[in-house]
């Protein structure tokens, strides 16, 4: 009798086992560059965040840059967007000099906030539009 409650406690943890296998591969938890994340995510939320805080100048109107950044920012799963916000500013160049720095972190204090209701209204890995600081985000 306990061989075969032992085997079919086996037999549970290798379909449990299979089934978490199955799900992991279904679901696009590996947010990472290259993954989940495009390798240079985000290109238009760059602009429309840099216009927003360090008075550049896009070419294209306002409200079509952060249709744009919202929908490339939609097109990475909910868990994920936050992510991607951190890892776009990573890749952003901190420009030499005092402008530069100053610039680049009221971008990185602003990119959180793309996903918020004000902006895309875009749910997170918090099941709301929400970020932490980019610094608290893994």
């Amino acid at each position: 009798m306990p061989f075969s409650r032992n085997g079919a406690h086996l037999w549970a943890a290798v379909l449990l086992a299979v089934l978490a296998a199955a799900e992991a591969a279904r679901s696009p938890s590996c947010c990472v560059p290259g993954q989940a994340i495009p390798l240079r995510p985000l290109p238009g939320c760059r602009w429309y965040v840099a216009s927003r805080t360090c008075g550049v100048v896009p070419r294209l109107p306002p409200e079509v840059m952060k249709a744009m950044c919202c929908r490339q920012l939609e097109a990475v799963p909910a868990e994920c967007r936050c992510k991607a916000l951190r890892v776009m500013m990573e890749d952003t160049p901190r420009s030499a000099g005092l402008r530069g720095q100053v610039c680049w972190h009221a971008q990185a204090e602003f990119a959180p906030a793309v996903v918020a209701e004000a902006e895309c209204g875009l749910t997170t890995i918090h099941g709301r539009p929400f970020c932490d600081a980019l610094s608290a985000e893994s």
